[in-house]
């Protein structure tokens, strides 16, 4: 019987049909997750080791796990893993990229929305004056339809946000390590492939759908951020590093760009006290799939690729 281990003890009722014939190993109370030393102990006889919400599996836990084939990551990102170290231990990952593709490309649009149409803003002046007040012409706010957005990485998520965005009547331009077909160009209103520059030149808001890397740690940086146009908007749903906080704080006090919305941040768990006092950006908790519906269906789709992986096959979503 193989052992299966997970970071976090989530209801039963959600996973139970993949692992009736497994030794399941949770924490003991509800929602709570391993510590490290209880990990080190509880990974030493596992086969299976799944991370929810970022755990960190790094080569000194991998390590511990003697006889550990697969580990499962809970989320289409998986920077949270080792998984260069474990691929060289022959450790198969997996994660989930599917699941996660509606529900982070609309909180990306929710974002947008937010900070373009000031409606985060609104709400505090609201509820702090109790009286509603409007100004004959107010230039504080922008109307996203017939706007450029630029899109840095054309993957799943960075394709669905795009899609959505045209919907709305947006412009579409974007970056990506390949240009995408000309049917899905048209598909999006005639979406027009440039380099990450041009997009920063040429949009009104940018979106960040690329993974964390070495290589993309910073990517948006003072720099970049003085190639967009001052009445821009930056969006992150993607990785909190790959925005360089520091740089954006002093472009957004001195009016560098017009505003930012930021679902991750790059101190996570903390948040930069500077960015949360500042007016013009509009934050959230690392939130896009934090509906209860959604992390089911990433667990699903995460212990599906598991059972295929058992069985001998290839799933889509294999890592390495």
């Amino acid at each position: 019987m193989k052992k299966i281990v997970l970071s976090h003890n989530i209801p039963l009722e959600y996973y139970e049909e993949y692992v009736k014939d497994m030794d399941v190993a949770v924490p003991e109370k509800p929602l709570t997750c391993w510590s490290r030393d209880e990990a080190k102990e509880v990974i030493q006889d596992a086969d299976i080791f799944i991370c929810i919400s970022d755990y960190k599996m790094d080569p000194e836990l991998i390590d511990c796990g003697k006889k550990l084939s697969i580990i499962g990551n809970v989320g289409s990102g998986y920077d949270n893993v080792a998984w260069g170290y474990a691929k060289s231990k022959g450790i198969h990952v997996l994660n989930a990229p599917r699941s996660v593709v509606e529900a982070t490309s609309e909180m990306t649009v929710a974002l947008m929305m937010s900070v373009c149409r000031g409606i985060v803003q609104y709400d505090r002046e609201l509820r702090r004056d109790l009286v509603m007040t409007r100004q004959l012409f107010f230039y504080r706010d922008t109307v996203l339809y017939g706007k450029t957005l630029g899109v840095i990485g054309m993957g799943r998520i960075g394709s669905m946000v795009a899609k959505k965005a045209a919907g709305l009547g947006m412009k579409i331009i974007y970056s990506n390590q390949f240009q995408i077909s000309a049917e899905q160009e048209e598909a999006l209103g005639g979406a027009r492939y440039m380099t990450a520059e041009e997009v920063l030149a040429q949009a009104d808001v940018v979106t960040i759908h690329i993974p964390l890397t070495d290589a993309t740690k910073h990517f948006i940086n003072a720099e970049k951020l003085a190639m967009m146009k001052k009445d821009a908007y930056l969006i992150n749903a993607s990785r909190g590093p790959i925005v360089e906080e520091a740089a954006l704080i002093e472009a957004l006090k001195n009016h560098v760009i017009k505003g930012a919305a930021l679902d991750v941040h790059e101190f996570e768990p903390n948040v930069t006290p500077e960015l949360a006092e500042l007016d013009n950006v509009v934050i959230t908790p690392h939130c896009c799939t934090n509906v209860a519906e959604v992390r089911v269906g990433m667990i699903h789709e995460l212990l599906d690729g598991v059972a295929s992986l058992l069985k001998g096959e290839q799933p889509y979503n294999l890592v390495c």
